[in-house]
């Protein structure tokens, strides 16, 4: 059974990731459940499955084809935003490096847990507005505060 936006909290089983993986794939996720800690469920999962430049790459073809897919426009000024998305894939790859060994369902609730209320966490390693700039949004930016580890 295809996912169906009727789960009230993110997936915790694999069986649920999968399940969320697929609509979030297939475009049939609801636009309401693709939260920030959707978002982060999602690159956690790719991290874990393929290591963070394959996710990078999975994630940055995902999040477009599914912004589009909802009515979004992917430009300048809106939809995918490449240094926010790789910075995040980056933490994310730090975080797995840092817990050692778990299952992919641990891992996404670790990375959920850690990140889900951080949606700020870019001010720690960027002295302008990541969010607002056109040139973060188009093309990766290197951190201006301190480097990811």
């Amino acid at each position: 059974m295809a996912y169906a936006g009727t789960m009230p909290t993110l997936p915790v089983t694999e069986p649920e990731i999968d399940e969320f993986i697929a609509a979030f794939e297939g475009c049939t996720l609801p636009k309401s459940e693709w939260t920030h800690a959707a978002h982060l469920l999602t690159g956690a999962c790719y991290v874990h499955e393929l290591g963070r430049e394959a996710a990078l790459a999975k994630m940055r073809e995902w999040v477009r084809r599914y912004n589009e897919s909802v009515g979004g426009k992917n430009t300048e000024t809106s939809g995918y935003h490449e240094t926010i998305t790789a910075m995040w894939i980056r933490l994310l790859d730090g975080l797995r490096r840092e817990a050692g060994a778990m299952d992919r369902a641990e891992f996404a609730a670790l990375a959920v847990e850690r990140f889900a209320s951080r949606r700020d966490v870019f001010r720690d390693y960027y002295d302008f507005d990541v969010v607002g700039s056109t040139e973060a949004r188009m093309r990766w930016m290197e951190p201006t505060l301190k480097a990811f580890e």
